[in-house]
């Protein structure tokens, strides 16, 4: 039976060797870390069934459970499809989609990445491509997800607008921009003119929103929101931070991004080659051109 496994194919639907002769790693699939406790239970039935009883969490917010014999692939592989159980990848493919909370829980979060990672996991996951490829989706300017160590990663914004009709002269807002933006090197994105009201100047701004955040009578609100793109981020043995190339880009318009990202990856990359590296070979510029 070991001589008649296709070690490729069942690699790319999830299933590692492990350094134990004749044992193997099943990898599951959990777009955006967002499972359902209805799973649990049948994960745990899998883990005591074919594992040694316990589940390992990775670094892609999946489920891996180890020492599943060689013998036992078959049952499992038709157990996990019965039980409704996706499998993940490993190998040249795209891999499973990261993503924090989002809005609908997390009080920094401006866009909805549950859903959103949700809804790109139908067309993106399991793709060929050169060596691998990640994305990651954060809600907000915190990068709880890292999108910026992933091949491709959305990183949401949100632009602030002020009412200074509702404005109680608090300087809140002025006090929290001056903290962030003197964190990041900057000058503040609100001052207070001499009347004690704020002046919101858009070329310093973080769009954190934080300045919304604290305002007392909701005279700061979100005006506008998009995603910052950053694109081939890796960690590995030679890790790099991706590359910022566009703002505020609408969700709407990430899929049709994401599928020109990995059809640009497949035509400049070498057998192998990480994104981030084909693209230091063949220039960041003509990249974003494809891309964009």
């Amino acid at each position: 039976m070991h001589k008649e496994l296709d070690f490729t194919e069942l690699r790319k639907g999830g299933i590692i060797k492990q350094r134990q002769k004749d044992y193997f790693i099943l990898r599951t699939r959990i777009p955006g870390g967002y499972l359902k406790a209805e799973f649990l239970p049948k994960m745990l039935a899998i883990a005591k069934k074919y594992g040694k009883g316990y589940v390992h969490l990775s670094t892609r917010q999946c489920i891996e459970i180890a020492w599943i014999h060689v013998r036992d692939l078959d049952k499992l592989i038709k157990e996990l499809k019965k039980l409704g159980i996706e499998r993940g990848a490993c190998g040249p493919r795209s891999r499973n989609i990261v993503a924090c909370p989002g809005s609908s829980v997390c009080r920094f979060g401006f866009t909805d990445t549950e859903a959103l990672s949700a809804e790109l996991n139908k067309n993106f996951f399991g793709k060929d491509v050169p060596k691998k490829f990640k994305i990651g989706l954060s809600g907000c300017m915190n990068s709880c997800s890292k999108p910026q160590e992933n091949d491709l990663g959305f990183m949401a914004q949100g632009e602030p607008e002020v009412d200074l009709k509702l404005c109680i002269k608090c300087a809140l807002c002025a006090k929290v921009c001056e903290e962030v933006c003197r964190r990041g090197g900057r000058e503040p994105a609100i001052i207070m003119d001499k009347d004690k009201m704020p002046v919101y100047r858009k070329e310093f701004c973080f769009f954190e929103g934080d300045c919304v955040r604290v305002c007392p009578v909701n005279a700061w609100k979100v005006k506008k929101t998009g995603y910052a793109v950053f694109l081939g981020g890796k960690i590995g043995r030679f890790p790099m931070l991706g590359y910022k190339i566009a703002d505020f880009v609408d969700e709407k318009k990430i899929p049709s991004l994401i599928e020109k990202a990995i059809e640009t990856y497949n035509k400049i990359a070498k057998k192998g080659e990480r994104l981030g590296d084909a693209i230091i070979r063949t220039g960041l510029e003509e990249v974003k051109k494809q891309i964009l």
